[in-house]
């Protein structure tokens, strides 16, 4: 589904007329609220500076799943260590330890936030599956502006009832590209 697809079944389930705008607006705050359980993920390089330590993360940073040095993953150390070779994270910033001395590439691996939906062709980056819940979180939206609070209520609980659904699903197909490596591991 598209986001004017998903706008048009979201105007089909309110009998309202709300501006697409509003609409969508609604759709990309259920993309926020769906980001942390999506599959989502990225990759980026940083140009390591000499003597420079700190990184700005990108904007669409969630979690950090790797950070490799050519072939070497580099490991997360503890904030308050100023001995060991690896990275921090505080706040916003990757903290490179020790300080470069010279100009090197990392590759920085990434679990990202969803894009939101803005031109009528997008798509959302999630399975097919689950884009109904971009219309039943719009719709809770739509009914809770109507003041109508039981069928705001029930469409809500439908719309966490489906996301409890996708948050499983992703759990489960995280599970299994582990299970595969392990299952390779045990025959070796």
């Amino acid at each position: 589904m598209n986001l004017d697809q998903i706008i048009e079944e979201v105007n089909k389930d309110i009998d309202d007329s709300i501006d697409n705008q509003e609409i969508t607006g609604w759709i990309n705050r259920c993309v926020d609220d769906l980001s942390i359980h999506a599959k989502y993920q990225k990759s980026t390089t940083i140009e390591l500076i000499p003597n420079q330590k700190e990184y700005d993360l990108p904007h669409d940073f969630i979690k950090l799943v790797s950070l490799v040095d050519s072939v070497t993953p580099l490991k997360l150390i503890q904030i308050n260590d100023f001995v060991s070779i690896g990275y921090k994270m505080w706040s916003d910033k990757l903290i490179i330890q020790p300080t470069p001395t010279n100009e090197k590439v990392l590759d920085l691996y990434y679990k990202a936030k969803l894009p939101y939906l803005k031109d009528s062709d997008d798509e959302p980056q999630i399975p097919s599956q689950f884009h109904d819940l971009f219309i039943l979180y719009a719709v809770a939206k739509a009914r809770y502006q109507d003041e109508e609070e039981s069928l705001q209520l029930n469409v809500w609980n439908e719309y966490q009832m489906r996301k409890s659904d996708f948050i499983k699903f992703n759990n489960v197909t995280q599970i299994e590209p582990i299970l595969d490596m392990y299952r390779l591991w045990r025959r070796e």
